[in-house]
C-alpha cells in the first residue's frame, strides 16, 4: 500500500476509535467567542474560547503543544495531562489538520511564546488526508494550483496575495462609492452579440429559449446602455470571458472594472483613476508608496501627463513627426516590429512607443493622446482628428490602466461598426459585430461621457508586485485532469493513446514510439540535431506527468518536431506535418505546426502546443550552456542559464524572445522552467 493510503487508512482507523468511544467527529456547532489574534491579545491569565485548525501537534509524555490557526492568525496551545485528566488520552487520536474547539487560559511559555493553557477541548472535525508540512512551490506551481486550497493554508504569501485582492475590490467600491457618487451596476453574462472590445467569444446554447448565446466579452455596450436610460455615474466589476490564449497575463475568464461618467472627459476620468490607486496604496500599505519588481514607486504628488509623441522624444529619442513613411519602416524592421493589416504612421507610432518607451516609464505617468487608428472605439481628439482622446496609464514600466472620452455620436459609431464588418468578412474572428440595438439605444442619445477598463487581476498584480496573473486569482483556470479508471462510471478508460484533452468518441491514433524513433533517423542525420530531439521529447514526457496529460503523445511530438529541418528547412514545419506525419493525431500534428508561428501562422493555444514552444528553444539553450561546462548539466543553476541570456553574443542564433514568450505561454518564472528541465537533463 503507498505511503499516502497507509496514511489515510491511519485517519480512518482513528476516526473509528474515536467514534467507538462516543465522540462525534463532526459536530453541528461550537461557540466561538474569540479570533485567533483577539486572544493573542488578551491579558495574561484571561480565559479564552477559541476554535480552528491544528496546524502541527508535538507530544512530551504528560505535556503536549500544539498550533492552532484560524483565518487570523496562529496560536500555541499547551495540553497538560494533570490538568485535563482522562481527556488527555484522546489527543492520541487528533492529528494535524484536524479542527479543534478549545477553552483555557492566555499564558506564555518558558521561552516567552504567548500561549493558550488549554483546560478543555471538543474534536470539530476529523481530515482523512495528511495535510503537507510544505509545499514546494518552486518544482510543483501546477500541483498547488490545482489543490489551490492547500497553497492558501499553507503557503502564507498565497493568502497574503488574496487577502490583498479582496481588500483592493472593498475599497475600490467605497472609493467610487463614497468619494465621486457612482452606482455599482450589473449586467448581463449571457448576450445575444457579443461586444465592447475585439476578441473571441465562448459561445453556448440555452436550452430554454433554443438560441445560442455568447458569454460576456466586456460590459460596456450595456453600461452605456445604462447611461441612456438616465445614470449618471455607474461601474460594473464584471466577470469576462475571452477564448484566447493563456500566459503570465493573461487567462480566459478575468475580472474587470468599467466605470462610465457622464459630462466628464477623459482627463477628468483620468484623474479619478489616480485617486483610485492612491487610495488603494494607502490602504494596502499605510502610505503612498509601494515596490513594483525591485523599485520603490510614490504615487504621491500630480502625475506627469505625456502625449504619446512626447513620450517616444523622451524615452527613445525618437522625433516621430520629422520621420517620414521610409524611415518608419526602416525602424520597425529594425525593431522586428510588425502591423496587423495595411501601413499606418498611427499603427507605427503605437508599435514603437510600445516597443521603445513604455517599458522605460518607471514613475507614475499618464501617456495620452493616442493615434485613433489604433484607438477606433475612442472619441477623435477635439483639436488632431487623427489623434484620440484616449490614455494609458503605465507605473514601472508597465500599463495599468486604459481609458478613453467616448463616442457619444450614434453616426459615428455606425461608421466603426460597419468598418468591422469589413474586417469581419475579410477573415477576421475578433472583428466587432455591428449591434442594431445597440445603435439604436445611442440614438435615443448619450450625454458627453468618459470611461475606462482596469483589470482587476492585472491591478492585483501591480499593487501586490506578484507579476503572475495565476498567483492573484484564487482558482485559476486549468486543464482537467484526466479522470481516473476507478472514477468512471460510463465509457472505456483513458490508455497511453487517448489524449485527455480529446473528447472520448474521438481517440487518438498514436502510432508506437519505435515507429516514430525510425522516423527521426530517417529524415535526420545530423547527431546534434537528434540529441536536440530526444532532449525536448524527455522534457515534455516530464512535463505530461508533471500535468497529467498523455505522456507519449508529448513525447512524440517533442520527438518530431523538428523533423524536416535537415532535409528541407525552407519547408519546415509544413513539410513534416503535410508528407511524414499524416498517420499521427491532429493535436501533435498542431504542435508542430504552432512551434514555428513565424512560419505557419497558427499561434501555441493547446496545453500540448504552449509547452512544446516553451521547450523547444530553451533546451538547445541550455545544450549549448552546458557544453561549456565540464560537468555539463551536472550541478548546472538556473541562474547560470539566465546570466549567459543576457550575454548576446553566445548562441547569438537562439531568439531569446522566443524563449521569453515561452514562459508567458506556460506562466512559468525562468527558475522555475530552467530548474524543471535541468533536472530531466542531468
Amino acid at each position: 500500500m503507498a505511503r499516502l493510503d497507509d496514511a489515510i487508512q491511519a485517519k480512518k482507523d482513528k476516526r473509528a476509535a474515536l467514534e467507538e468511544r462516543g465522540i462525534a467527529v463532526h459536530p453541528p456547532v461550537f461557540d466561538k467567542r474569540l479570533t485567533v489574534a483577539e486572544c493573542l491579545a488578551t491579558d495574561q491569565g484571561t480565559p479564552v474560547q477559541t476554535a480552528g485548525r491544528l496546524m502541527a501537534v508535538r507530544a512530551h509524555g504528560k505535556l503536549n503543544f500544539a498550533h492552532l490557526q484560524d483565518h487570523t492568525g496562529q496560536a500555541q496551545l499547551m495540553f497538560r495531562q494533570e490538568q485535563l485528566a482522562k481527556k488527555f488520552e484522546l489527543l492520541s487520536l487528533i492529528d494535524a489538520g484536524d479542527f479543534l474547539g478549545v477553552t483555557g487560559q492566555m499564558t506564555t511559555t518558558k521561552t516567552g511564546e504567548v500561549t493558550i493553557a488549554v483546560s478543555d477541548f471538543e474534536l470539530l472535525g476529523k481530515t482523512l488526508r495528511p495535510i503537507p508540512t510544505a509545499w514546494n512551490a518552486a518544482e510543483r506551481k501546477e500541483a498547488r494550483f490545482r489543490r489551490r486550497y492547500l497553497d492558501m493554508l499553507i503557503n502564507p504569501e498565497v493568502k497574503r496575495v488574496l487577502d490583498a485582492r479582496w481588500l483592493i475590490l472593498k475599497e475600490t467600491r467605497r472609493y467610487l462609492q463614497d468619494r465621486h457618487g457612482f452606482v455599482e451596476v450589473e449586467t448581463p453574462v449571457f448576450q445575444p452579440l457579443y461586444g465592447g472590445t475585439n476578441a473571441t467569444p465562448f459561445v453556448t446554447h440555452m436550452n430554454a429559449l433554443d438560441t445560442e448565446f455568447y458569454l460576456r466579452l466586456a460590459p460596456e455596450l450595456y453600461l452605456k446602455r445604462l447611461v441612456v436610460g438616465g445614470y449618471e455615474r455607474i461601474f460594473e466589476i464584471a466577470r469576462n470571458f475571452r477564448n484566447e490564449g493563456i500566459d503570465q497575463a493573461h487567462q480566459p475568464e478575468f475580472t474587470m472594472i468599467e466605470w462610465y461618467q457622464a459630462y466628464a472627459d477623459y482627463r477628468q476620468v483620468m484623474a479619478v483613476a489616480e485617486g483610485l490607486f492612491k487610495h488603494l496604496t494607502n490602504q494596502l500599505y499605510g502610505s503612498s508608496t509601494l515596490k513594483v519588481d525591485g523599485q520603490e514607486i510614490d504615487l504621491a504628488g500630480s502625475w506627469r501627463q505625456l502625449t504619446m509623441v512626447e513620450a517616444l522624444r523622451k524615452y527613445a529619442r525618437l522625433d516621430f513627426e520629422a520621420l517620414d513613411e521610409g524611415s518608419l519602416r526602416a525602424l520597425l524592421e529594425q525593431h522586428q516590429l510588425r502591423l496587423i493589416g495595411e501601413f499606418t504612421r498611427g499603427k507605427a507610432m503605437f508599435e514603437l512607443f510600445n516597443k521603445l518607451a513604455a517599458p522605460r516609464i518607471i514613475q507614475p505617468t499618464w501617456v495620452i493622446d493616442y493615434p485613433r487608428d489604433v484607438s477606433p472605439l475612442s472619441r477623435a481628439h477635439r483639436h488632431n482628428p487623427e489623434l484620440a482622446e484616449r490614455f494609458e496609464g503605465y507605473i514601472g514600466g508597465r500599463e495599468i490602466a486604459d481609458g478613453w472620452s467616448e463616442i457619444t455620436d450614434p453616426i459615428d459609431q455606425r461608421q466603426i461598426f460597419e468598418n468591422e464588418q469589413r474586417r469581419m468578412r475579410a477573415g477576421d474572428t475578433e472583428a466587432h459585430p455591428l449591434d442594431e440595438d445597440f445603435l439604436e439605444a445611442m440614438e435615443y442619445g448619450l450625454p458627453p461621457l468618459g470611461g475606462i477598463g482596469i483589470g482587476i487581476d492585472r491591478m492585483v498584480m501591480f499593487l501586490t508586485n506578484t507579476w503572475s496573473i495565476r498567483e492573484v486569482i484564487a482558482f485559476p483556470t486549468l486543464r482537467p485532469l484526466p479522470a481516473r479508471p476507478a472514477e468512471q462510471t460510463d465509457g472505456p478508460s483513458p490508455s497511453s493513446s487517448q489524449s485527455p484533452s480529446s473528447s472520448s468518441s474521438s481517440p487518438v491514433s498514436l502510432p508506437d514510439r519505435d515507429q516514430a524513433e525510425q522516423l527521426l533517423e530517417h529524415h535526420i542525420s545530423n547527431h546534434q540535431l537528434r540529441h536536440h530531439c530526444r532532449m525536448v521529447a524527455s522534457a515534455m514526457a516530464a512535463y505530461a506527468r508533471e500535468l497529467g496529460e498523455n505522456e507519449e503523445l508529448w513525447y512524440q511530438a517533442g520527438l518530431l518536431h523538428d523533423l524536416d529541418w535537415e532535409a528541407f528547412p525552407d519547408q519546415h514545419p509544413k513539410k513534416a506535418v503535410e508528407e511524414w506525419l499524416k498517420d499521427y493525431p491532429q493535436e501533435l500534428k498542431n504542435a508542430v505546426t504552432a512551434h514555428a508561428p513565424e512560419r505557419t501562422g497558427r499561434q501555441p493555444q493547446s496545453e500540448l502546443e504552449r509547452y512544446l514552444f516553451a521547450c523547444d528553444e530553451l533546451s538547445g539553450f541550455m545544450q549549448a550552456v552546458s557544453l561549456m561546462r565540464p560537468g555539463g548539466f551536472s550541478d548546472m543553476k538556473p541562474k547560470s542559464v539566465t546570466k549567459k541570456l543576457k550575454d548576446a553574443s553566445f548562441a547569438a542564433n537562439v531568439s531569446r524572445d522566443d524563449i521569453s514568450h515561452g514562459l508567458e505561454l506556460i506562466g512559468a518564472e525562468p527558475a522555475e522552467h530552467i530548474g524543471f528541465l535541468i533536472k530531466v537533463f542531468a
